[in-house]
């Protein structure tokens, strides 16, 4: 295969980004592929799960769709069935276009991507049967989690050596959230199974443990392969450079630094040192120095340039995606409060973080990656505009839907729980009306996942060459969009 060391970014030709495109269209569309499989099956137990909450009897007598069981498979399959392939599928494109270099070793991704498949599917029928760890994304059978820490393996030895073809050429800040999240995805996964599932640590140590990987499997895996994903395609779409170097020093180093420490916040009042508390809560505050720095820094490369987000199915997502998490973080910072976190610990509220994170942010910010790269591997544009619209629309008012009521409801819930004179189960009854819209939020998100893997699935099997992008509205007539990069 051939490399471009002496191609900068901005000067590969046509014909070199049609070659690098090319060599990678068979691992990407594998994993992007399985990943909205698995996003419509892990959507649809979240549903079931939602409407188990307004009504309890709902498939009474089944013992692998019991809420417990489904509630923790539904989370697993998002997090390795849909965010962690869709995050590999997205990062194997981009590396190779950052690098310059066609891609090598496929017969390496594609095992890579089944092997991982397989150890998911072994996880996720485990968890349904009720052999499940029960800690937070962590639930996955001891036996299933080295089957994907082997695939995983072959993924980042790719990556180091694709990295290492890329030449003297100077790092760009995609490149730097990129290969930040490939190497600490590994980092965290390992040692978590290690400490807690294949050799358990005594169990004192075992909840900070436990949410020391759940704040960085955001932070440090989702966040940064998001990051990468928008500081590349966003420009590109918009033909604007990145608007401030400094901005993007201050936004990746923060967040490597803050990122892992935040976990402690959600132990608050529990039996862990003090240390490690203030250390989350003081994490989580810092959050806002990455949230502010990388969010003004796209903002300023979208700005004047916004029409374009109006018509644009990637920009609109990223889009979308980017401001979630800037929320995320900001209503993290908020929760983590002492104050605050005294009232709101035992809520909904912490459901609905985890939702604007999970389906706000990644998804989102997923969707938007693939709506760009696609076309660019397949060679033609997405069949249907009107089922882009509906998937971005459905999707965002589900999200909306399910935040606003969890958060809302999560609040009444707090302050309920918290006042002696309300009895338990009224504090239920209040947030019923809440948990009622939110189900429908995910109703929602089922339908949109449906449309938008039936999307996926057609332009796969469509057979046109050159057709019109399929746009979310009337394109400007001077937009600046570079359509071939």
């Amino acid at each position: 295969m051939s490399a471009f060391p002496s191609i900068s970014a901005n000067t590969l030709s046509t014909a070199d980004r049609a070659r690098i495109d090319a060599s990678t269209r068979g691992p990407v569309l594998l994993f992007f592929g399985s990943a909205l499989f698995w996003l419509v099956f892990g959507l649809a137990l979240e549903t079931l799960a939602s409407v188990q909450l307004i009504l309890p009897w709902f498939l009474e007598g089944i013992s692998f769709l019991t809420y417990g069981r489904i509630t923790q498979a539904a989370t697993t399959i998002f997090a390795y069935g849909f965010a962690t392939p869709a995050a590999i599928g997205a990062g194997i494109w981009l590396a190779s276009r950052l690098c310059r270099v066609e891609l090598d070793h496929h017969k390496l991704l594609v095992s890579a991507g089944i092997v991982w498949n397989l150890g998911l599917l072994i996880g996720a029928s485990g968890i349904l049967s009720g052999d499940s760890t029960s800690l937070p994304l962590l639930c996955l059978p001891g036996y299933s989690t080295p089957i994907l820490l082997l695939s995983y393996l072959l993924v980042a030895i790719w990556a180091l050596l694709t990295f290492f073809r890329r030449g003297d050429s100077p790092l760009f800040v995609a490149e730097w959230f990129l290969f930040a999240g490939l190497l600490a995805f590994p980092w965290l996964f390992a040692a978590a199974n290690t400490l807690l599932v294949w050799n358990p640590v005594n169990a004192p140590a075992q909840p900070a443990i436990a949410y020391w990987f759940a704040g960085g499997f955001v932070n440090l895996w989702l966040a940064p392969m998001g990051a990468a994903a928008a500081f590349y395609i966003i420009p590109k779409a918009s033909g604007q450079p990145v608007a401030s170097h400094h901005l993007d020093l201050l936004g990746f180093w923060t967040l490597m630094l803050f990122g892992s420490w935040t976990a402690g916040a959600s132990l608050i009042g529990g039996p862990v040192p003090a240390w490690i508390q203030s250390a989350g809560v003081a994490a989580s505050v810092m959050m806002l120095v990455p949230a502010f720095a990388i969010g003004v820094n796209l903002h300023l490369t979208l700005s004047g340039h916004y029409a374009t987000v109006g018509w644009s199915p990637a920009l609109r997502f990223l889009a979308t995606g980017i401001g979630c998490l800037f929320a995320y973080w900001v209503l993290n910072a908020i929760n983590s409060l002492p104050a605050v976190n005294a009232v709101t610990h035992f809520s909904d509220i912490g459901r609905a973080l985890t939702v604007l994170a999970f389906y706000g942010f990644f998804a989102m910010a997923a969707s938007g990656a693939i709506y760009y790269i696609v076309p660019r591997l397949t060679g033609h544009e997405w069949p249907c505009h009107g089922g882009v619209a509906w998937h971005y629309w459905l999707a965002a008012v589900g999200v909306g839907l399910i935040v606003i009521d969890l958060l809302t409801g999560g609040l009444i819930q707090a302050y309920a729980l918290t006042n002696p004179i309300v009895e338990f189960r009224s504090a239920l009854d209040f947030i019923w009306p809440f948990r009622f819209m939110s189900a429908v939020g995910f109703i929602l998100l089922f339908l949109s996942a449906a449309n938008f893997a039936l999307l996926f699935a057609g332009i796969l099997l469509d057979t046109r060459k050159n057709a019109a992008p399929a746009y979310l509205a009337v394109r400007e007539a001077d937009s600046t969009e570079p359509v071939a990069v």
